[in-house]
């Protein structure tokens, strides 16, 4: 984690310059006729000055508009940033320019940006392309109301005034309630009561509701993106079989027969590095892939990774908590669909009865296994899907905060008994010459079954670093960048290094009405963990490590506005209407 790229995000959320509230200046000039007859006059000023009242008192009681200024909250929200289609593979994507705000503390303009597809490092052509330079980031809509019905609900977005400057405001995402003793440790959010904070039994994971997950998953991989350099220097496939599945279409949608036995298509995480580049542009195939089989998932941000090209190519943490989307063409209603995600060596199953729609959930090796925390436990919950004759679905799988869950068309499957677990404490990548594992983390597969799978996506869960103002790195040894990227890449490594059992767990103790956020961009968000001792470099007061109640200013709901396109002459035409909708 780079903590100077953290220490100047002290500026969060600023109120929105351009008012949509009518101001005196832009009072409507009085008809003639009206001007002549001082009582209808008088009835139009005084309704226009109600107007004008009741719009500042929905402002100040009800809603507010703002205007995000940087990333902290990315991809959920955008700050300034910039809008680009990658020239590799044509996936597009945002990339963060918060150093192109006016009142930035450290002003520069992003010349590049790096594509998390294809890893490919652009060069932006500002003077040719207006949409390639940057836009204002989104406009939201913030329910001032919301805290005075209820108590904020944990997951929130919510907007407050920054305790060290209450002038500014902040929005972040609430993961820690008052009363609360919370623990952030690799990647995850386990809380306990403050008073029992020493006793490991009292502590949970705290699981975010499946509205939440779908919103934050962040996407690594999709086959509807293929870099045209790639495959003309025979880059491996991310998705490999040895089990009679056949690609289509280069690759980007894969069709089995049915097989007696379970036919896999695994995904592998076979990404450039930014020294392949020059070589694959040269039409050559890179040495690298002699001995490359792929690496760990991590929590790489886009957003993050524009004018400091190759400083943080890959993420430097390790991300077991996946999810895998996939369009199904099922020909007949015969057989099973298989779904697979791996997490520390341990494969958590889905198998799909294509006759009946019933769908089973597993874990490799420990019966009994999903428990709810309340006794009721079991090995092989089930649950009714639509997936029962020939036809198209769309298929969404995830493990995320030690729970499974299933979507079949865009609705959450419930199924009869617990799909929650209880992970071991120290969760490591795996890896074997039998079983290749945390390598291979994604698998769709078949047995006796006819189907064709299109459009696979691999997605991941939001990784909260585990950093503090006197820890600015999650793991306890010293290591370059470079070097922990070496480790992810070589699965023999995983078992004899230092590097995931050295990582870090930091803790905060929450009084009454005092609450704690993070932003979803965390290695780049300066958020309650850092705020604790204060920070130099930010010119304000030491805050405190938490909100207090009094300064909450509301829920973020919606954004309204996000930018538009541009057209000819740099004129705004087409607002991006894609990125409008309520906030999760």
């Amino acid at each position: 984690m780079r903590e100077s790229s953290m220490q100047t995000k002290s500026k969060d959320l600023g109120p929105q310059t351009s008012s949509a509230l009518p101001t005196p200046r832009s009072l409507p000039v009085l008809p003639s006729a009206e001007a002549k007859n001082p009582q209808a006059a008088r009835e139009t000023v005084e309704s226009i000055v109600v107007a004008v009242i009741l719009a500042f008192l929905f402002r100040a009681f009800i809603a507010e508009a703002f205007v995000i200024p940087t990333g902290s909250m990315a991809p959920t929200l955008q700050g300034r940033h910039m809008d680009v289609r990658c020239s590799q593979c044509g996936y597009q994507y945002r990339t963060g320019a918060s150093g192109e705000n006016p009142d930035s503390l450290q002003k520069h303009q992003v010349e590049q940006t790096t594509c998390p597809m294809c890893h490919f490092t652009m060069q932006l052509q500002k003077k040719s392309d207006a949409n390639q330079r940057s836009f204002n980031g989104d406009r939201i809509l913030v329910s001032k109301f919301s805290y005075v019905l209820g108590d904020p609900k944990r997951w929130d977005v919510i907007v407050f005034k920054y305790p060290g400057n209450a002038k500014q405001n902040y929005i972040k995402r609430l993961v820690g309630l008052p009363g609360e003793s919370i623990t952030i440790r690799h990647g995850d959010i386990f809380t306990q009561p403050v008073g029992n904070s020493d006793n490991p039994e009292t502590r949970k994971i705290e699981r975010k509701p499946p509205d939440k997950v779908k919103a934050m998953l962040q996407l690594v991989h999709d086959t509807n993106y293929v870099s045209r350099d790639l495959q003309a220097v025979n880059w491996p496939s991310r998705w490999q079989s040895a089990d009679g599945w056949k690609a289509v279409k280069e690759s980007q949608s894969w069709s089995m027969s049915p097989t007696t036995g379970d036919a896999w298509l695994r995904y592998r995480h076979l990404i450039p590095w930014s020294e392949d580049w020059p070589t694959i542009i040269n039409g050559e195939r890179p040495d690298r892939l002699d001995h490359y089989q792929g690496q760990l998932i991590t929590d790489y941000y886009e957003y993050n990774d524009n004018d400091t090209p190759y400083a943080d190519p890959i993420g430097q943490h390790w991300v077991g908590d996946l999810a895998v989307e996939c369009d199904v063409d099922v020909k007949r209603a015969e057989g099973e669909m298989l779904l697979d995600l791996v997490e520390g060596g341990t494969h958590f199953y889905c198998r799909i009865d294509l006759a009946t729609g019933i769908a089973t959930l597993s874990i490799q090796g420990k019966p009994d296994a999903f428990s709810d925390g309340q006794g009721n436990s079991t090995s092989s919950p089930t649950g009714q899907t639509p997936i029962h004759q020939p036809g198209s679905y769309k298929l969404r799988f995830a493990n995320v905060d030690d729970q499974i869950l299933l979507w079949v068309g865009g609705r959450l499957i419930s199924f009869q008994g617990p799909t929650t677990y209880d992970a071991p404490r120290d969760v490591v990548p795996r890896w074997s010459e039998s079983d290749p594992a945390d390598l291979a983390p994604v698998g769709v597969g078949a047995r006796k079954a006819e189907l064709q799978v299109n459009r696979l996506q691999v997605l991941r869960d939001v990784y909260y670093v585990a950093v503090s103002p006197t820890q600015v790195n999650e793991y306890s040894v010293v290591m370059s960048p470079y070097s922990i990227q070496q480790i992810l890449a070589n699965p023999k490594d995983w078992g004899r290094t230092s590097l995931f059992k050295s990582r870090r767990s930091v803790k905060f103790d929450l009084q009454k009405d005092q609450f704690f956020p993070m932003g979803d961009n965390s290695p780049q968000s300066k958020d309650a963990r850092l705020w604790a001792g204060g920070n130099p470099l930010i010119g304000f007061r030491d805050p405190p490590p938490y909100v207090a109640r009094e300064l909450l200013i509301g829920k973020a709901l919606l954004i309204y506005w996000p930018h538009a396109w541009r057209g000819p002459f740099d004129i705004p035409l087409i607002p991006n209407f894609a990125r409008m909708g309520l906030i999760h």
